[in-house]
């Protein structure tokens, strides 16, 4: 990924930007991700909270995750575009959607994890490292 990450919703109401990298990059395959994507999976970056500038309302949608961690999932009111989440097993940290990337070709995802929710349609590359 770039020195500088940018990103943000479909109509732009809402941003983010950071001067780091990246910290940890996944295919998540849970319920969750698929239906909040609207697909077999969610690609997500991890960026830590206090590097990370974010402009713009966003609505959030809490849930309980499978660990039992409250995940918070942030979209923009406008165009519902799914932007990032936050949860309170790892408190510290913004996971971004890496389609919301200025440049999403960048996203090189490290590793799967939720495989055992993945669905039977959606290809994940076998290479990477399962959690």
């Amino acid at each position: 990924m770039q020195a500088k990450v940018r990103g943000g919703c479909l109509c732009r109401s809402v941003r983010y930007e950071t001067k780091v990298e990246p910290g940890f990059s996944m295919i998540c395959c849970c319920r969750q991700c698929q239906q909040i994507t609207g697909t077999g999976h969610a690609l997500q970056f991890a960026l830590p909270k206090t590097k990370v500038t974010i402009t713009g309302e966003s609505k959030i949608y809490r849930m309980t995750a499978d660990s039992g961690n409250t995940v918070s999932s942030a979209f923009c009111p406008n165009c519902g575009s799914p932007i990032f989440k936050t949860t309170s097993g790892h408190p510290d940290t913004v996971f971004f959607h890496a389609a919301t990337l200025d440049d999403p070709s960048l996203f090189r995802p490290q590793t799967v994890v939720y495989l055992k929710s993945k669905q039977p349609w959606d290809c994940v590359d076998p290479n990477l490292k399962i959690l």
